[in-house]
């Protein structure tokens, strides 16, 4: 095996810069995952029971399920699951953390603030997997459904992971304890009650169908259930809703993390 003496690595300074910032990611990237360990299999438990509550407690209140029924209830379960993960147990974990220390601590270090939040965002869309993974599984046992999984239908699940996790941050980073709590919860009492999620949109009154083509929620579940059930058509305009709010979730968060008290 061949060792490089002190000499030599001096002598290959492009080298060592090149590999420098991928190193310092790479640890952030474990140090996420060691943060995180004991939570990811609690959270798996979480996302199982919550896509099973849907697919089959929602299904009791529904009288006779046709294909319709059956495929909201399906997409619902696993956009909800993202939501959940993305927008409510994320911000509480960044919040505890910044409660502890641990976010003044992450400002201190010698690495990219962009890195930071990267690492995390890996992590979190990790743990979002087992809930999209029962939530498909759960439509399939249910209601034998069959999913079509294609590039475009992962990545659109990889930009919904994105897009929930970002957002999370930002209320995490940004409000205080109290309005955090409170943000999350009335995102959640939406996306079940108030979002036509696991329903279709024509039930709510139209004025609510502008409030909701804006928000990342219902657009983030319809892209979802063109491309991973074929149901109703892809809409470019959706993408660029959820990605929108990808980008200013992603930059208020690095914002907050990189300002000096």
């Amino acid at each position: 095996m061949e060792i490089k003496t002190n000499h030599e690595r001096a002598m290959n300074p492009d080298e060592s810069r090149l590999k420098l910032p991928f190193i310092k990611f790479w640890g952030l990237v474990r140090w996420s995952l060691i943060r995180h360990k004991y939570l990811l299999p609690a959270f798996t438990i979480i996302q199982a029971a919550f896509a099973l509550a849907i697919v089959y407690g929602l299904a009791l209140l529904i009288p006779e399920i046709n294909e319709s029924a059956a495929i909201y209830l399906s997409s619902g379960s696993i956009s909800l699951g993202i939501i959940a993960v993305g927008c409510v147990l994320a911000p509480q974990i960044a919040n505890t953390s910044k409660q502890d220390g641990l976010f003044a601590y992450q400002r201190t270090l010698p690495v990219g603030r962009s890195a930071i939040l990267l690492a995390d965002i890996i992590i979190w869309c990790i743990a979002s997997l087992p809930g999209v993974f029962m939530g498909c599984l759960a439509a399939i046992l249910r209601f034998d459904i069959t999913l079509t999984i294609t590039p475009l239908s992962i990545a659109i699940i990889l930009i919904a992971q994105i897009t929930m996790i970002c957002i999370g941050f930002a209320i995490a980073y940004l409000l205080p304890p109290n309005a955090m709590a409170l943000a999350t919860q009335l995102i959640m009492i939406g996306g079940l009650l108030f979002s036509p999620i696991t329903y279709p949109m024509d039930r709510l009154p139209e004025w609510t169908t502008y409030i909701h083509q804006y928000l990342p929620f219902v657009p983030t579940t319809d892209l979802l259930r063109s491309t991973l059930f074929n149901f109703g058509t892809f809409s470019f305009v959706d993408l660029f809703v959820i990605i929108i709010w990808a980008i200013v979730g992603f930059i208020v968060s690095l914002i907050t993390l990189s300002r000096r008290e």
